[in-house]
């Protein structure tokens, strides 16, 4: 029996060896020829990088190539058998492993696209390679395949009988009945490899990508176009729309809309970059097209008012005729005819009302949310605003914040930091600087002490007003701490120790400031006025007339009243 395998196994090794060769074109080669193009890669400047073989696997322009074709390119034409050419619009997948790319062509036709077989070849099948060719199709590259392995998506991996050179990298591989079964892979030795066409299904644009997955697009320069389905190219969407220029993310907006376009948000989505590019007709016919396809008419009305209101707020230039505050109250009111209870959309109405300035309207609508069961801390902060925007008393918005916080648990928790603030701010505005003190204090503390130089600047100043002279220079010397540069709070802090017959340590605040900007007129004149004040009256004349010399008018007269 030993003897007997081994002459089979000879007699096989010889067969494969013999067939290891070119074979005459297949009856179906014309046609496949049909559906394969040569791919053309270029640089950033526009040069031919490579050139290698390509196939389209549907008529809409979808096709496969070999991933090093395009590695580093910044654009990519086609070329098909007939001489057209078609440029390459986008990267719908790529795999550096497997050396693959999935693109879209931007054909003004639909294309010839290759048959995939339904089933695997078997072991000892006969496998066929087609490439890229001006001339007539009289030969191509055919094998026996000797074993098949599967990988990732029990895709096949076929190890057949010819290596090919690597211009057939990518290149299309087929049954003996015509039918796509994969791609070729790099050779090794006398084998060659097939990667199953299934494969190529797995090659797509990722919302979340893995790290491996996004190295592999990031080094191709092409535009990349959406995940495979609705749900996940939203997503994908939203993650661009950070990131991309307005112009790319408004191409891939149009994608989506053109391959789903009865999806109401793609329309929504699109009249951002829009608006951004003042193109405001397009951006209200997407609106327009998004409220009748959309299935929930009370949140497509509020957001669209929201928009609108945006867009008013924050771009009033160049304006829009055709959109207005009403016109943004309108749909609004839509929204709230429909669902009157939804606190978001009164909340937004109220918004509304204090863009366009209609702030007494505003307080009434606030006042009628805090008689319902939405009363919270948030709607009475907003009527705070609207009160000083009416131009009613400090104390009326202080009683405001005050209900505000009324509605915290004690001891309050960090979200009512920013109320405790506004608070202390409008204190500080009707000079109950004591109370705006103890709301700063509060407010840092819901902070978790992480505030900023300006916090502690603000509040030294409050501390100043309130006499609390020793907390306002704590204050100030963190302050510099934090901002070591900032020549403002030196200069605070020596007027205050002055204030404070500090003489020495306002004399040694200063030298400290001089030795960061030794320009700094205000440090000259505050150094020479304290050693005046210390009875070093020759060296603060001195560093006076330096002052007066640089133009500080108050140095001068400082300077008139010391013998």
């Amino acid at each position: 029996m030993k003897l007997k395998t081994i002459i089979i196994t000879t007699i096989s090794v010889i067969t494969l060896t013999l067939q290891a060769q070119e074979a005459a074109a297949p009856k179906w080669g014309s046609k496949a020829m049909k559906a394969i193009v040569s791919v053309l890669t270029y640089d950033k400047e526009g040069n031919l990088m490579n050139s290698g073989t390509g196939f389209y696997l549907n008529t809409e322009g979808v096709a496969l190539a070999d991933y090093n074709l395009f590695k580093g390119a910044y654009s990519a034409v086609v070329v098909d058998v007939n001489g057209d050419k078609s440029p390459v619009k986008w990267i719908l997948g790529a795999d550096d492993t497997y050396s693959l790319v999935k693109f879209k062509v931007s054909t003004k036709k639909k294309n010839v696209a290759l048959t995939k077989a339904e089933s695997f070849s078997s072991e000892g099948a006969m496998v066929f390679t087609l490439k890229y060719t001006k001339e007539k199709l009289t030969s191509c590259p055919s094998a026996q395949v000797s074993s098949i392995n599967t990988i990732t998506g029990n895709c096949p991996y076929y190890t057949v009988s010819y290596a090919t050179d690597e211009s057939y990298l990518g290149a299309p591989v087929f049954n003996a009945k015509g039918e796509l079964i994969g791609t070729t892979q790099p050779s090794m030795g006398n084998n060659g490899y097939v990667l199953g066409i299934g494969f190529a299904d797995t090659l797509s644009i990722k919302a979340l990508a893995t790290k491996v997955n996004s190295l592999a697009l990031d080094n191709i320069h092409i535009a990349k176009g959406l995940p495979d389905n609705a749900s996940e190219s939203l997503v994908y969407l939203y993650m661009k729309s950070s990131s991309m220029p307005n112009e790319e993310y408004l191409d891939l907006l149009n994608l989506f809309v053109e391959t789903y376009p009865d999806n109401a948000e793609g329309y929504f989505r699109r009249a951002t970059p829009l608006i951004d590019l003042h193109r405001f007709d397009e951006a209200d016919r997407d609106l327009q097209t998004y409220l009748k396809l959309s299935t929930e008419k009370a949140l497509a009305n509020t957001k669209v008012a929201d928009i609108i209101n945006t867009k008013l707020v924050y771009q009033p230039e160049p304006p829009y005729e055709k959109w207005t505050f009403d016109l943004a109250l309108d749909y609004i009111n839509k929204a709230l005819a429909e669902q009157p209870d939804i606190i978001e959309y009164k909340m937004l109405k109220g918004q509304i009302l204090m863009s366009k300035k209609d702030f007494k309207a505003a307080i009434d609508h606030y006042d009628a949310i805090n008689r319902t069961q939405g009363r919270s801390p948030e709607v009475y902060y907003a009527a705070s605003l609207a009160h000083e925007g009416a131009g009613d008393s400090l104390d009326v918005q202080i009683a405001m914040i005050d209900s505000a916080l009324a509605m915290f648990s004690t001891p309050m928790p960090a979200e009512a930091a920013n109320y405790v603030l506004r608070r202390g701010q409008l204190h500080a505005a009707a000079e109950h600087y004591r109370d705006a003190v103890n709301d700063y204090n509060q407010y840092c503390f819901l902070s978790n002490n992480k505030v900023n130089t300006s916090f502690y600047y603000d509040r030294a100043k409050l501390e100043q007003k309130a006499r609390m002279y020793q907390q306002a220079l704590d204050d100030l010397t963190t302050a510099i701490s934090m901002a070591p540069q900032a020549a403002v709070l030196y200069i605070e802090k020596c007027a205050l120790l002055l204030r404070v017959n500090e003489i020495d340590e306002c004399i040694n605040i200063a030298n400290k400031l001089l030795s960061i900007d030794p320009q700094n007129v205000n440090a000259l004149r505050i150094l020479g006025y304290a050693q005046t004040q210390n009875g070093e009256v020759a060296q603060g004349k001195a560093n006076l007339q330096k002052a007066a010399d640089m133009g500080d008018e108050s140095a001068k007269e400082l300077l008139k009243t010391i013998e």
